[in-house]
């Protein structure tokens, strides 16, 4: 429904302009369908995940029990990452590739020179986020393994130890928030750059265009190039599910 809703609204846009309500009924359906197809889908996933989190947790916490217990409450918490992962992540992704392809097969029937626009702004995407890929991996490995020390610090009650552990934690959140700073800064300047080229090239080569027309590619294009942001979104979640997962599987110190 999400990836018809631009075309939909052009058509209304078209439809409105001639005072024919038609397409304004089917577009006014289309959101209605939506809305209850993600409530329906968002409390049926909150059931099944929260249920297979208790049995992950319970699981883990039945092996080891002489270990750790900062490292594995710690892991208990991060586990959620997993549940967060099965339960939103992927439908995410899902709805990115579904989007990317769908938006593609428009664009390209609609304006083959816009088409090619908005494929090349892939490449640059790409490199943006293999250059900051290993610093985010090594942010969020820096952050896990201090975490894990957190309720072994707060135990001993030591205020000098206790303000370290807080001033190193919030240095590795900045350190983690820039360079995700840097990394959105770059990808959204590439994206605005590719989707005004690709408008300039759209309204310029496409005669008769209609009102409808021009807010549907527009549409369109922007999709395109917003689920293009699911790839850095992506490998930080492949990032932070990995090494949870490695973790998890690692044997506790007692």
């Amino acid at each position: 429904m999400f990836l018809a809703e631009p075309y939909i609204l052009g058509k209304t846009i078209d439809g409105l302009l001639q005072k024919d309500y038609t397409w304004l009924i089917v577009f006014t359906v289309t959101l209605i369908a939506g809305n209850v197809f993600t409530y329906k889908r968002m409390i049926f996933d909150t059931k099944v995940y929260t249920k297979i989190y208790n049995d992950l947790v319970f699981n883990y916490l039945d092996h080891d029990k002489g270990a750790d217990t900062s490292a594995k409450i710690a892991r208990t918490d991060m586990a959620h990452n997993i549940i967060h992962f099965l339960e939103n992540d992927i439908a995410y992704y899902i709805m990115s590739i579904v989007s990317i392809v769908g938006s593609l097969c428009f664009i390209f029937a609609q304006s083959m020179a816009t088409g090619f626009v908005v494929v090349a702004c892939v490449p640059p995407v790409i490199f943006i986020v293999y250059t900051f890929y290993k610093k985010i991996a090594q942010g969020t490995k820096v952050g896990h393994t201090q975490y894990e020390q957190k309720m072994t610090v707060m135990q001993t009650n030591d205020r000098s130890l206790i303000r370290s552990f807080f001033l190193r934690r919030s240095k590795i959140v900045i350190f983690q928030s820039t360079i995700q700073g840097k990394n959105w800064t770059a990808l959204q300047s590439v994206r605005a750059v590719f989707l005004v080229i690709a408008l300039v090239v759209f309204t310029h080569g496409f005669a008769g265009l209609t009102q409808g027309q021009a807010v549907a590619m527009y549409s369109y294009v922007f999709q395109f190039l917003i689920s293009l942001m699911s790839i850095p979104v992506g490998m930080e979640t492949f990032t932070r599910i990995k090494d949870v997962i490695g973790r998890i599987k690692a044997p506790l110190s007692n």
